[in-house]
């Protein structure tokens, strides 16, 4: 983003100190800030960013948005600088004009909204979060990466409270949105799974203009959902019945796709995604609602790797696979992963952490998992976390708790073979990807 304090002086109903001077570029960190930029000094739960100011500006910073006035520096004071960086954001769109694209959902975000990417690149020039930033600081930084020659924006969002979505919503006025599903997750913030449903029908707000929304009729919430949206157009997807976008027919891992044009294509799925339809047909409705052919969608998917830390496939040592599927969990994208697995050839292993912020229902929700596991085929659970004895008596025979990741490292090391297939899942504060580093073949 390039542009001018003056430009910004009203939108942020701030004050301007000082010069009024261009500035080429948006960054909130000091370490990596380059030479022009424009510095937000964005105050969080564990930092505050003006105590960096100085940093930035001897690192080349061209002006500051913050809270406080500081002498000899172009600036703009304003009462929340990360409002400020929200409205900065949404006057960068609003100069850009894409065609903005919103993802919420508890499970598959970011992987729909990466398919949905991989599938309009073919179509325009398309631009999707940047890594995981889906939240109200990381959503306006991820909108801030964009240039002129973007035509589609594609903006998974995130939400630990209520209100969240609706602020994102904000930011990003999306024309084309899509509620993947509501499971339970975040519930020591959250408190309830009725808070977590309000708050992800926020993506359904009321922004003066009518969106398409995408709905899973095969969802338990449809007719909630469908009764709330009054303004808008809803298209809707199915893999049990007549939807706009729906399974025509599946057989031997050929996916035929009706459309609302009244045409169907076929795409051969790939190993794991047999229990990644749903994700698929909303990534198809996106995509199509935004303009792409069938063509588009069929070379997009096939162009798709997946997304690191989500069930993403790697070649593991001895031969083995190590998937890799430990940037968080739940325990509805805990089932949703050992399904994938299970559908795979090969011996299924699990390599289990624990699920965060589940407040009095943890202990449930650990013991019925390692239950589901053993019931679906999972041959050998491997743990570690607070749960053992749950676990353990949860799996039952072949089971294998340790005191830490170190040591579960090393036994499973002695015995992998090349016939298996291990999941590897845990919430993020357990950083499991060290385990996937620690199993996955080297390839230096």
């Amino acid at each position: 983003m390039k542009g001018s304090l003056s430009q910004l002086e009203n939108v942020l109903n701030s004050t301007l100190v000082n010069s009024n001077v261009n500035f080429n570029g948006v960054s909130i960190d000091s370490r990596t800030i380059k030479k022009g930029n424009l510095f937000v000094a964005i105050k969080g739960e564990n930092f505050d960013g003006h105590q960096f100011i100085n940093d930035a500006v001897k690192k080349g910073s061209a002006a500051i948005v913050t809270e406080k006035q500081f002498e000899n520096i172009p600036q703009l004071v304003v009462k929340d600088t990360v409002i400020a960086l929200g409205k900065i954001a949404n006057f960068y769109l609003d100069t850009l004009k894409p065609l903005t694209i919103g993802i919420t959902g508890t499970n598959g975000k970011t992987t729909v909204t990466k398919l949905i990417g991989s599938m309009l690149n073919k179509f325009k020039s398309t631009l999707t979060n940047f890594g995981n930033f889906n939240n109200h600081i990381g959503l306006p930084l991820s909108i801030l990466k964009m240039n002129d020659k973007h035509q589609i924006c594609i903006l998974e969002m995130g939400a630990s409270r209520k209100g969240d979505i609706e602020y994102l919503t904000s930011i990003a006025c999306p024309r084309i949105v899509a509620l993947l599903n509501v499971s339970p997750a975040h519930l020591e913030s959250f408190q309830d799974i009725d808070n977590i449903l309000l708050t992800k029908e926020e993506i359904f707000s009321d922004q003066g203009y009518e969106k398409i929304v995408i709905l899973n009729k095969d969802d338990i919430n449809f007719s909630r959902w469908n009764n709330l949206i009054k303004k808008h157009q809803v298209k809707t997807i199915s893999k049990t019945q007549t939807a706009d976008y729906y399974v025509k027919n599946i057989e031997n891992n050929v996916l035929a796709i009706q459309k609302p044009d009244g045409k169907s294509f076929e795409l051969t799925l790939k190993q794991h995604h047999q229990h990644q339809i749903d994700n698929i047909l909303f990534s198809v409705a996106c995509a199509s609602e935004a303009g792409a052919s069938h063509e588009n969608i069929i070379d997009g998917y096939y162009n798709f790797n997946g997304v690191n830390g989500r069930f993403y496939l790697n070649e593991g040592i001895n031969g083995s696979t190590v998937i890799d599927d430990s940037y968080n969990a739940n325990p509805s994208s805990m089932k949703l992963s050992l399904q994938s697995l299970i559908s795979m050839t090969g011996v299924a292993w699990f390599v289990m952490g624990d699920m965060g912020e589940l407040g009095i229902q943890s202990q449930e929700f650990h013991s019925d998992l390692a239950l589901y596991a053993k019931k679906i085929g999972v041959k050998k659970l491997f743990y570690v976390g607070q749960y053992k004895e749950l676990v353990s008596k949860g799996f039952g025979e072949n089971s294998f708790c340790f005191k830490n990741k170190s040591e579960l490292v090393k036994f499973i090391q002695n015995i992998i073979t090349n016939d298996v297939n291990i999941l590897i899942k845990a919430s993020r504060f357990m950083e499991f990807e060290t385990i996937v580093g620690a199993l996955k073949l080297r390839k230096d």
